[in-house]
């Protein structure tokens, strides 16, 4: 955790045979998204992304056939309406991110964009390539340039391979298997995955989420965003949406602009944000409340409850 102040906590556990502290090395899955979201914004702050224009200006291939109407907008909240590459297709051809882009490309809306929403990550591949084309150079080395070098994000990456030893092993789905974790890494490598394919470490997380919490007493940090999309982004953007959830309820979608929201039942100032990973991670940014929070784990398809649980005691906490 970390506060406006600057002011750091830590608690650390342990694996068999190793231990795990600030410098292990943890797979993100889609806590991604609020990374390069925070990338996104940095355009938007430029005035070189329009969140509501069009994102065949900026790809002109991706035209026609109801796309026109799709914006950086409706990725960052779902509501695009396009799929998601099949997990069949991922596991069958492990594309490059060449490949990926091209089927995000073809994608094609299943409703009017903005009607419905649906969690998709293969979208977020058209982002990634206007990032791209608007620094005029590869996705990975834009967010570097503009994110995480800044920050001093050193191990925040898609290819963690150098630091094997580092890398905190995903345990469940055959993911604790040497051989299918060597061809996993293998294929981030190389895919750049913006929806769900950065690794990083605990230090990393806190850097960047003190670059989004108010300037604290003699605070000279790097500032990557202005309050305003800072603001942006933790404002609930999905207002009459609603989706069903996994006991068959309809829900009220709470979405922020490339991050979630908190959900109902959840502890959380009215303009803080979150995301999530199927590795179990969570970053929670609160600048009402003045705090950050980094949760890791390495279980796959963990339960959302313990990170929801320590959130609850230190907002009683705080009082």
């Amino acid at each position: 955790m970390v506060d406006a102040a600057g002011r750091f906590s830590r608690g650390f556990a342990t694996e068999p045979g190793r231990g795990i502290d600030e410098h292990s090395i943890f797979f993100l899955a889609s806590v991604t998204k609020g990374i390069v979201a925070t990338a996104v914004m940095q355009y938007v702050d430029e005035g070189r992304l329009d969140l509501h224009a069009p994102l065949s200006r900026y790809l002109p291939e991706f035209d026609g056939q109801g796309r026109e109407a799709i914006t950086a907008w409706h990725v960052l909240t779902h509501t695009s309406g396009l799929p998601d590459i099949s997990l069949e297709t991922l596991r069958r051809e492990r594309p490059s991110y060449g490949r990926s882009l091209a089927l995000a490309l073809a994608g094609r809306p299943a409703w009017q964009p903005g009607a419905q929403y649906a969690y998709t990550s293969s979208a977020w591949l058209l982002l990634s390539e206007t990032m791209a084309r608007l620094s005029q150079t590869s996705f990975p080395e834009a967010l570097a340039l503009r994110l995480t070098r800044p920050l001093g994000m050193a191990d925040t990456n898609f290819d963690p391979r150098s630091q094997r030893r580092r890398i905190v092993t995903v345990r469940g789905s055959r993911l604790d298997n040497r051989v299918v974790a060597e061809l996993l890494l293998r294929f981030l490598s190389r895919a750049y995955l913006p929806g769900g394919g950065l690794f990083a470490t605990l230090d990393d997380l806190l850097s960047l989420g003190r670059a989004l919490l108010p300037l604290g007493p003699g605070d000279r940090g790097p500032r990557i965003l202005s309050q305003r999309s800072i603001d942006e982004m933790g404002r609930q953007q999905t207002q009459g949406l609603a989706a069903v959830d996994a006991s068959g309820q309809a829900q009220e979608v709470r979405q922020g602009l490339g991050w979630r929201k908190p959900q109902a039942g959840w502890p959380g100032s009215e303009g803080a944000f979150t995301h999530g990973g199927i590795s179990g991670g969570r970053l929670w940014i609160d600048p009402q409340a003045g705090f950050a929070l980094v949760f890791l784990t390495n279980l796959w398809q963990a339960p959302v409850e313990p990170s929801i649980e320590i959130l609850e005691e230190i907002y009683t906490a705080l009082g």
